[in-house]
């Protein structure tokens, strides 16, 4: 699997390599709070661990110092989550999986939460670029929880953005069948089937997601690129346009531009 994964690397810095497979562009927004749901944490350090994830997230320079002050305090493995929740803020990906990756290996808590830390470092792998190392520790939470369907769509990610669709349809058929309405799982199969030119499947997943999220910008996207394929080129404007509108100055709104520009180069040209 190294192997594979040496073909094909991906710079942190260019988001627009994540659009190729789906606009995948990871949500650190909850961390998952999988510390706070499975251990036995007071009241009070609880609503610490909460309030150190919000400042880390909304002001990550403070938050970083706060859960470093904490962690030296003896805030233990909410802390020292913490920090490493500040590192992604901070876009430091790899050095905040790197501290993710220890921090999963000397826990003690349950299997459940080994597996959430392992899926955050797996995220923060893939931001920094490195393939391998974020399908190894997807891996790893998937030899521990293997009935959370996020865990399989992580996965399935890392595999997509490898060029390994097949492997990648296989996670996300996991994931569906754990969960059927997973419109994640539906986004990213279909990416994967147009990928490898089985638009008819990819359309049919897309359909199905859209029904479950009409607005969803992932879904919409990627029906435009389908109708793009087709020929149907108003009805990807349409879809791209809604894109756009809906969410401007993001890569995927980008992405929707760039595509409208190079139908109207086609257009031109003929």
């Amino acid at each position: 699997m190294s192997e594979l994964f040496a073909r094909k690397t991906l710079r942190a810095s260019s988001l627009v390599a994540m659009t190729l497979f789906g606009m995948m562009l990871v949500s650190f927004g909850t961390q998952r709070q999988a510390l706070a749901q499975g251990t036995n944490m007071s009241a009070d350090d609880a609503r610490q661990y909460q309030d150190c994830l919000k400042l880390a997230r909304l002001k990550p320079e403070d938050g970083f110092e706060s859960a470093i002050a904490w962690r030296d305090m003896g805030g233990g493995e909410p802390a020292k989550h913490c920090v490493a929740v500040a590192l992604i803020a901070l876009e430091k990906y790899e050095e905040a999986a790197t501290r993710l990756d220890a921090l999963a290996d000397e826990s003690t808590s349950p299997q459940q939460v080994v597996a959430g830390l392992l899926a955050q470092a797996g995220q923060s792998w893939m931001m920094a670029g490195n393939l391998e190392f974020a399908w190894r520790d997807q891996s790893r939470a998937l030899d521990m929880v293997k009935n959370d369907p996020t865990l399989w769509v992580d996965r399935a990610m890392v595999l997509g953005m490898a060029g390994q669709y097949w492997d990648s349809i296989d996670d996300l058929n996991n994931a569906l069948d754990l969960d059927p309405d997973n419109v994640e799982a539906l986004i990213y199969r279909g990416t994967a089937w147009r990928m490898l030119e089985t638009y008819d499947l990819a359309m049919t997943d897309i359909r199905r997601a859209l029904e479950l999220s009409p607005n969803n910008i992932q879904a919409l996207f990627e029906r435009a690129n389908l109708h793009r394929i087709a020929e149907n080129n108003d009805l990807a404007r349409q879809d791209y346009l809604t894109v756009i509108e809906n969410s401007n100055g993001t890569p995927v709104a980008d992405a929707a531009r760039a595509n409208i520009e190079k139908m109207d180069v086609q257009t031109g040209s003929e």
